[in-house]
């Protein structure tokens, strides 16, 4: 609780007197745990424990609706225990599953005749082709899936195989088996699409995620290590993106707190203090021993002046620190007047 606090005091000062400091980047190689990421669960089992009550023979896409509404609980259980980036993570999966299966309704629609072309039959959706909806969830393959759906449905299989063959090893995946779409009547596909839409409506109005893809699709959106990497290649002329890219890895794995420092970092590279703070605290909410945070943390003390707490978190940072973290934290002793 000190820590929180005291970061969210020092806002105030660094939007007064703030002044880049650090050096370099961040990797992660951790994933999500089951409970935040949902990957682990099957169509008819909550993210956060729980079931919901689904009949027997209920068809594919009922139980994608039901995964849909688990999500969105979940995610609001984040965001009441102030977790609100893991909130968004999980509306972000909810929005990208759902606007994915509407997506490709509309599709099969229109390959069926329906409409003059296709942007006519998805009419006003929020998201509207694959990159907007992969931007929307990037730790989800269901845009993927769906895509490649919609590939084999047309005979393209060896298209459909590449997509498929680049999202194997998301540790977020989901078993789906929605090819009976294609059989379906113009009847049935439009009760989906209802059903589709007004869910991908609600999702929508409650939560639109920061997450917003700097370059086209590449298939490792899922990887958090991809958007740390297009964040240091951007770093030096656009600050700006590679504060976006940054926030990308965060919000595709939320459960590795090396990602919250990342975040803070190119947020801080990007002029934006109160992001860094809010970063950085609420990493530290769920990871106050990591040294990587509260090294972040006394950067923000330090740019605002206070060197005592400074001190305090970097002796926290101390306890677990590399050789390289190490060095930047002699280089920030130095700075404040030392130990």
């Amino acid at each position: 609780m000190k820590k929180t606090l005291a970061l969210i005091i020092v806002t105030a000062v660094l939007l007064a007197s703030f002044c880049a400091c650090g050096s370099g980047g961040a990797e992660s190689s951790k994933t999500p745990s089951e409970n935040q990421s949902g990957s682990q669960t099957t169509s008819g089992e909550s993210p956060s424990g729980g079931s919901e009550e689904l009949p027997a023979d209920a068809p594919e896409h009922e139980q994608l609706f039901a995964y849909v509404r688990q999500l969105m609980r979940a995610a609001e259980e984040q965001g009441n225990a102030g977790q609100t980036l893991t909130e968004e993570y999980l509306y972000g999966l909810a929005q990208a599953e759902i606007s994915s299966l509407r997506q490709c309704v509309d599709t099969v629609l229109w390959l069926k005749g329906e409409g003059e072309n296709l942007a006519e039959v998805i009419g006003s959706a929020p998201y509207k082709g694959w990159d907007a909806i992969v931007g929307a969830g990037p730790g989800s393959d269901a845009p993927v899936y769906f895509e490649g759906l919609l590939l084999t449905f047309q005979g393209k299989k060896d298209e459909a195989e590449k997509l498929y063959d680049s999202v194997a090893n998301n540790p977020r995946h989901r078993e789906r088996d929605l090819y009976y779409l294609r059989n379906l009547s113009i009847e049935e596909l439009y009760a989906v699409k209802e059903k589709a839409a007004e869910l991908e409506n609600e999702v929508y109005d409650i939560f639109v995620p920061r997450t917003r893809l700097i370059e086209g699709r590449t298939g490792a959106e899922f990887l958090p290590e991809y958007h740390l990497i297009l964040a240091e290649s951007y770093s030096e002329e656009r600050p700006s993106d590679a504060y976006q890219c940054a926030v990308n890895a965060l919000l595709v794995n939320p459960a590795d707190p090396v990602l919250y420092s990342a975040a803070a970092f190119y947020a801080m590279e990007a002029k934006e203090p109160e992001a860094a703070v809010e970063y950085v605290n609420e990493g530290l909410f769920s990871f106050p021993e990591d040294s990587s945070l509260n090294y972040m943390a006394a950067l923000l003390c330090a740019a605002a002046g206070d060197t005592d707490q400074a001190r305090e978190y970097l002796a926290t940072a101390e306890k677990g620190s590399d050789e390289d973290l190490s060095e930047r934290i002699d280089a920030l002793y130095e700075q404040i007047g030392g130990r």
